[in-house]
């Protein structure tokens, strides 16, 4: 009897130390890799970088980009679009990492129906090295929401770190 349980602990200790995919892993991932040598996509506002979602359940699922500012005049210009016939709620935080100097984030919203587009807003931490973060932006049918991230105070190239989501309005 003393064998048989000694394998079955044997065997239940083995089987929980089997590394396991996580639950929250994406099989086919939407998400573009942009290698911090890439220099020249979204520099502008026309030629924004699309953040590409994924999700169900009034959750689109979240997409984050690992970038770097090259220069004191460069910008990089992110644009997700509300294709959806709802309201949704944009959630972005983006933030510097260990070491790094200093970047500003702003976004802005073109209605895409005539009524234009606001002016750019940057968050209340722009020009630190602490992470930036826009909530509850609240983005309606057909309208795009753009995210602009810069360094003016530009001394090393500071990398960053995107995370851009979107939720149902409840």
């Amino acid at each position: 009897m003393k064998i048989k349980k000694f394998l079955s602990v044997l065997l239940i200790s083995a089987v929980v130390l089997i590394p396991s995919a996580s639950a929250f892993a994406e099989e086919n991932s939407q998400v573009s890799e942009v290698r911090p040598m890439v220099v020249g996509i979204g520099d502008t506002q026309s030629t924004a970088i699309s953040l590409l979602l994924n999700g169900e359940g009034g959750v689109l699922g979240g997409v984050i980009y690992d970038l770097f500012i090259q220069n004191s005049t460069e910008k990089d210009w992110f644009k997700w679009t509300n294709t959806t016939s709802t309201y949704k709620r944009v959630y972005a935080t983006v933030g510097g990492f260990t070491g790094n100097g200093p970047t500003r984030a702003g976004y802005k919203i073109n209605y895409n129906n005539g009524f234009g587009e606001t002016q750019l807003f940057y968050t209340e931490k722009a020009g630190t090295t602490e992470s930036q973060t826009f909530g509850n932006i609240f983005v309606p049918p057909g309208a795009t929401v753009y995210i602009v991230v810069d360094a003016p105070n530009f001394s090393s190239p500071p990398a960053y770190h995107l995370n851009f989501s979107a939720y149902e309005v409840l």
